[in-house]
């Protein structure tokens, strides 16, 4: 009789399918339970072990053992009896082996290549880099669901997201994904592989909010992107405005779920960089979604006015809650943005300049961690008249940064720190890889190095990741005129919108490098400008005119003006930062300026970009 046959008669195959069916479902219990009951995180590893080695064994019973009428009787031996006990040894070694490995291994699944980006990295502490990974301890927060029927429930749904995810990122070991990647998903049912391999994370936190009046219902999973396994799950039944105590047992499971150990410090950290007043991060949220809209030509056809709108929002935060520091520091965009615009008034900007000043202060005071203060006090000093010590304080703060946003901090590159800038652009691409300003810093920031080619890198790469902007593909273009391929630079320029500063941008660095009319472009631009949305980008297009046709007595009044106005030296480092032109005038035509940067400690001038496309037309053959 063969093998097979035998096996059929003694039942072996059927119950070989049972026993693996039941330990199958065994095996997801234990996955799901283990983390809820904050179990070791080699408990389900040695569950599965045993119940693999278990397998050969219920095959060596079932083939000695057969069920008879007379009972159950042991079959003699034979040569089939040599050939299953082999089979079933060699089984058992290789459950055995593989304990033994996934324990050298530290128990931890092996990321696949697609979900982590080759060039992502994780901040450390010190400022450092390492290399990102998503064995296990990395987690995107996903928006939950607004399921109150009220559609200003959403904010609401947001805040609680966004407040969990600002938690995990105070938990030391965890890797959390940004929130502007995390929010693309808003309202998209997408595969969670998919969405673990855009972002770069192992896990994903979803869940829904049911608000009312009397009582508030949350739902939260946190779900492995590899297999679709919900690690953990809870509801929770409160108060309305319980949110607080919500979002950080959330945290605190999430992180059990783990396996990250939290000490007393973290927790308190988390405890204090919460939220407290719910209508406060409602407000926040209302604001922070018209900010976003703020700084999207298509969502916004006024920069400042839209701006102004977040600005109430903002206010209503800090009024309900004092010290909310990011409240704060978002609403002072608005106060930058009028002291950088030639629309405003003398009177506007000085009062823009007061506000910020007030903001900036309070925001660094309640700021919820060091880094974070840093950055804030470096924006400060950029708006003050007193940037002695700056130099020094712009370092720390791109040291500090990590996966911290921030307004002005591009000034830098323009000072000689654009290598420490372009690091910092690559670790917050790894932090929010679908977030455009990252890729934006690292275009300009490598353009500023002179290489070309890792600025049109950055560059694609944001158009593989969420579309590329304006911006960054007038970042492009310029890097594409310098390594000579004016041609695929004019692509580029034909599918930018009309009309637009960053448009004329490109155009200008293209007619100076073909040896075309740039005064022409630029005077034909002033025809058709669209002033809506942003004005000021629009003295960053006349400066670089200026710069290519050296018409250096332009450029003079230009700075003179500049520098006679509120804010005047802040405005002016940040025109030189974004044209990306060299020094267009003679620094004694900006004395404000000049003395600001004498007493900074900032390495001065800057390097001219556009040396090598400054020259004549070619004489016409």
């Amino acid at each position: 009789m063969s093998l097979l046959s035998e096996l059929k008669r003694r039942n072996v195959l059927k119950v070989g399918v049972a026993y693996l069916v039941a330990a199958w479902l065994l095996i997801q219990v234990a996955a799901t339970v283990a983390p809820q009951l904050q179990l070791p995180e080699w408990v389900p590893r040695l569950i599965t072990l045993l119940l693999m080695l278990g397998f050969p064994i219920a095959l060596l019973v079932s083939w000695f053992l057969e069920h008879t009428p007379e009972g159950i009787k042991v079959e003699t031996a034979t040569a089939g009896n040599k050939r299953i006990v082999g089979i079933s040894l060699a089984l058992a070694a290789v459950a055995l082996g593989w304990y033994l490995y996934a324990e050298r291994e530290g128990g931890s699944e092996p990321p696949s290549a697609a979900a982590v980006p080759a060039a992502a990295t994780k901040p450390r502490s010190d400022g450092g880099s390492e290399r990102r990974s998503t064995a296990s301890k990395s987690i995107a927060v996903l928006p939950f669901v607004n399921m109150s029927g009220d559609a200003e429930q959403e904010f609401f749904a947001d805040g609680l997201s966004e407040e969990i995810l600002n938690s995990l990122t105070r938990i030391d070991g965890m890797q959390v994904a940004g929130r502007t990647s995390s929010f693309q998903f808003k309202g998209k049912n997408e595969d969670l592989r998919g969405i673990g391999e855009k972002l770069g994370v192992a896990s994903v936190l979803e869940g829904s909010v049911r608000r009312g009046k009397d009582a508030m219902r949350v739902t939260a999973q946190l779900i492995r992107v590899s297999d679709g396994i919900h690690v953990w799950s809870e509801t929770y039944d409160r108060e309305p405005d319980d949110t607080l105590a919500v979002q950080l047992d959330i945290a605190e499971r999430v992180a059990g779920a783990l396996d990250v150990v939290l000490d007393d410090a973290q927790r308190e950290r988390m405890r204090l960089s919460g939220v407290k007043n719910v209508e406060a991060f409602i407000a926040y949220q209302k604001g922070r979604q018209l900010y976003s809209d703020a700084h999207d030509p298509t969502r916004s056809d006024n920069l400042i006015q839209t701006l102004r709108e977040a600005g109430v929002h903002f206010a209503r935060a800090t009024a309900l809650e004092p010290d909310f520091a990011a409240a704060y520091y978002l609403g002072t965009d608005l106060y930058s943005h009028i002291v950088m615009t030639s629309e405003a008034s003398a009177d506007e900007r000085a009062a823009a300049m007061a506000s910020a000043r007030r903001d900036l202060a309070l925001a660094a005071r309640h700021a919820n961690d060091e880094p974070t203060r840093l950055l804030v006090e470096a924006d400060a000093q950029l708006i003050s008249n007193d940037w002695r010590g700056l130099a020094d304080r712009l370092k720390a703060a791109v040291s500090a940064q990590g996966c911290r946003q921030s307004n002005w901090l591009l000034v830098v590159n323009a000072f000689g720190l654009a290598a420490e800038r372009m690091a910092v652009a690559k670790d917050l691409i790894a932090c929010d890889p679908l977030s455009g300003l990252p890729y934006l810093h690292g275009a300009t920031s490598a353009n500023w190095l002179g290489q070309p080619q890792a600025a049109r890198d950055f560059a694609t790469q944001a158009e593989a990741a969420m579309g590329g902007t304006g911006t960054i593909s007038a970042q492009k273009v310029r890097a594409l005129v310098a390594l000579g391929r004016v041609d695929e630079a004019q692509g580029v320029v034909a599918g930018m919108p009309p009309a637009t500063a960053e448009r004329v941008i490109a155009e200008l660095l293209i007619a100076a490098a073909s040896g075309a009319d740039v005064a022409g472009v630029a005077a034909q631009s002033r025809d058709g400008r669209h002033l809506g949305w942003n004005p000021g980008y629009w003295d960053i297009t006349d400066l670089l005119a200026e710069a290519l046709t050296g018409d250096r007595a332009a450029a003079n009044r230009r700075a003179a003006e500049y520098d006679a106005e509120p804010g005047g030296a802040l405005k002016i480092a940040v025109m030189l930062a974004l044209c990306q032109c060299g020094v267009a005038f003679d620094l004694d035509a900006a004395p404000n300026f000049k003395a600001r940067l004498a007493e900074s400690g900032l390495a001065w001038p800057p390097p001219d970009l556009i040396a090598a496309l400054r020259r004549e037309r070619p004489p016409t053959p």
